[in-house]
C-alpha cells in the first residue's frame, strides 16, 4: 500500500538520494574533521554565495527544457541547445556580479570563493542540464546512479585531499572545482551519445528566457532562503560558527533526501497533470502527503535523538552542534511543504506566482540576516530560517487552495 501511493521514479530516486546522501554524508564528516570549523565555514560560506548566483545562471532553461521535452520529445535537442546557449552566455555576468557581492558581504571568504565561480557559475549548471536530460525522459534511474557516482568520487577526492595532507578552505577549493568540471564535462558526453547532441533554433534562444526567468527566480530565491545565513555567519567573522551551523544545516537537509526525492520524481507528472488543471494536481498530491507528513515527524524525532552522537562523530570542534540540530530540525516542516504546494503550482503553469513569494520572502531573509546574525550569531540564523520556511509552505498552500477551490466552483456553476 505504501508504495502504490509513491509516484512512478520515486523509488530510483529515494535510492539516489538516500545513497547519494549517505555518500555525501561520509565526505561531509571526512571534510568537517579534514578543515576544523572555523575553515569548513569559510569553505561553506564561499560556496553558500556563489550558489545564490549559480542558481541563476542558465536562467532557468533547463526547468524549461524538462516541461518541454516532457509534453514533446521532439523539443529535446532544442531546448538542450538553448540551454547551453543561456549557461555560456551568462556565465562572465555573473561572474562579475558573485565578486562584488564578496566585496560587500563577505571578503574573507574570497580566496576559497575564486576556483568555485567557474565550476559553480558553469559547471554545474551544465551538469544540472545533464540530470534534467535524463528526467526529462523519465529515465530516473540514470539520474540516480549519476548522483550516486557524483556523491562517491567527491568521498574519494576527499579522501586524497586527506591522503596526502592538505588543508585548508583554499586548497580545498580548487580540488572541489576541479572534480567538477570532469564530471559535468562526462555527464553531458553521456547525454549526447544517449539522446541526441544539442540543434540551435533562434525562436526558442530568443523565447526561453520569458518562462525560464522564474525557474530562476525561484531557484535563486529558494537557495537565499536556505543559504544566506551561512556567509553572512561567515562574512561576519563568525566563521567557526558559521561552520558548525553549515555542519548542523547539511545534516537537516540528508534528513529531508527522502522527501526531496518523491518531489523530484513529481516533477513530469505534475507537468503533465497540470495541463487538466487543480483538480489533476491535487490527486497526485493526496496520495503522497500522507506519508510526507509522518516521515517528518519520524525524521525531525530521529535528528534530536541523534544530536549528541553527531557531536562525537564530527568531533569537539563541532560541539555547538548538539544545541543546533534539534531547533534547525523544525525547518522540516516548512520545507515539505513548500516542495510539495511549490512543484504544484509549476505544474500547472504557475511559476511566476510561486517565483514572487520565494524571492519575496527571500529578500526579507537577506535582510534580517543582515541586520540580526552577525549580532546574535546561529540563534537569529535559525529562527530567520525556520520563520521563513513556514511562512514560504503556508503561502504556496493557500495559493493553491484557492485555485483549487475557484476551479471547483466554477464547474459547479457550468453544470
Amino acid at each position: 500500500m505504501f508504495l502504490k501511493r509513491l509516484p512512478r521514479g520515486a523509488g530510483w530516486m529515494t535510492y539516489s538520494y538516500v545513497a547519494g546522501f549517505a555518500l555525501q554524508g561520509a565526505y561531509f564528516v571526512l571534510l568537517a574533521r579534514a578543515l576544523g570549523a572555523a575553515e569548513y565555514g569559510v569553505f561553506v560560506g564561499a560556496l553558500s554565495l556563489v550558489t545564490v548566483f549559480a542558481s541563476v545562471a542558465g536562467l532557468g532553461s533547463g526547468n524549461v527544457l524538462v516541461l518541454n521535452t516532457a509534453r514533446d520529445r521532439e523539443r529535446y535537442r532544442i531546448q538542450l541547445g538553448t540551454a547551453l546557449v543561456y549557461v555560456s552566455a551568462s556565465f562572465l555576468p555573473l561572474l562579475a556580479i558573485t565578486l562584488l557581492a564578496a566585496q560587500l558581504l563577505a571578503p574573507n571568504v574570497i580566496t576559497a570563493l575564486l576556483p568555485l565561480l567557474i565550476s559553480e557559475l558553469l559547471f554545474t549548471r551544465v551538469y544540472d542540464v545533464g540530470l534534467q536530460s535524463f528526467q526529462s525522459h523519465d529515465q530516473l534511474k540514470g539520474v540516480a546512479h549519476l548522483n550516486v557516482t557524483t556523491a562517491l568520487l567527491r568521498v574519494l577526492l576527499c579522501g586524497l585531499f586527506l591522503w596526502f595532507g592538505l588543508e585548508g578552505a583554499e586548497t580545498w577549493s580548487w580540488f572541489y572545482a576541479a572534480a567538477t568540471v570532469l564530471i559535468a564535462l562526462a555527464i553531458l558526453a553521456v547525454c549526447f551519445a544517449r539522446f541526441g547532441t544539442p540543434r540551435l533554433e533562434r525562436e526558442s534562444i530568443t523565447t526561453t528566457w520569458r518562462l525560464g526567468v522564474f525557474f530562476a527566480l525561484g531557484m535563486s530565491s529558494r537557495i537565499l532562503l536556505n543559504d544566506s545565513d551561512k556567509f553572512v555567519l561567515a562574512g561576519s567573522g563568525r566563521t567557526a560558527e558559521a561552520g558548525q551551523y553549515g555542519a548542523a544545516h547539511r545534516l537537516v537537509n540528508m534528513a529531508f533526501a527522502p522527501l526531496q526525492a518523491i518531489t523530484y520524481s513529481l516533477n513530469t507528472h505534475l507537468f503533465r497533470a497540470g495541463v487538466h488543471g487543480y483538480d489533476a494536481v491535487w490527486r497526485i498530491l493526496r496520495r503522497v502527503l500522507p506519508i510526507s507528513a509522518g516521515y517528518v515527524l519520524v525524521a525531525g524525532l530521529a535528528l534530536w535523538l541523534l544530536a549528541p552522537l553527531a557531536v562525537s562523530i564530527l568531533g569537539s570542534d563541532y560541539a555547538s552542534v548538539g544545541q543546533m540540530l534539534p531547533v534547525l530540525a523544525v525547518l522540516l516542516v516548512g520545507q515539505a511543504g513548500a516542495y510539495f504546494f511549490g512543484d504544484a503550482l509549476m505544474g500547472l503553469g504557475r511559476q511566476g506566482v510561486r517565483s514572487v513569494l520565494q524571492a519575496s520572502v527571500g529578500v526579507g531573509v537577506l535582510i534580517l540576516n543582515l541586520l540580526l546574525t552577525p549580532t546574535y550569531g546561529w540563534l537569529a540564523a535559525a529562527s530567520i530560517a525556520i520563520g521563513a520556511s513556514l511562512l514560504l509552505a503556508a503561502l504556496l498552500c493557500t495559493v493553491f487552495f484557492i485555485g483549487l477551490h475557484r476551479e471547483r466552483r466554477a464547474e459547479t456553476e457550468t453544470v
